[in-house]
């Protein structure tokens, strides 16, 4: 399944820009599979604003995931 093999991938290839990149990386996120185990309120306690979290929501969407390890 082309989802489970993206889990594997480091965030980079979402595409997000560098200020979200950067701040995925210091929160040591650096895999897709550890953004999707989190959840909006995860993102929110690590200081992510409302739009960031819409903009990693839907380029996981876009590759067929979602945070908190939800699948399309």
């Amino acid at each position: 399944m082309k989802s489970n093999a993206l889990l594997k991938e480091n965030v980079s290839i979402l595409s997000l820009n560098e200020s979200l990149n950067q701040k995925l990386e210091e929160n040591n996120i650096n895999k897709i599979e550890d953004l999707c185990s989190m959840t909006k309120a995860d993102l929110r306690n690590i200081n992510f604003e409302q739009t960031d979290i819409n903009t990693i929501e839907i380029k996981l969407q876009l590759n067929g995931l979602d945070i908190k390890k939800k699948r399309y």
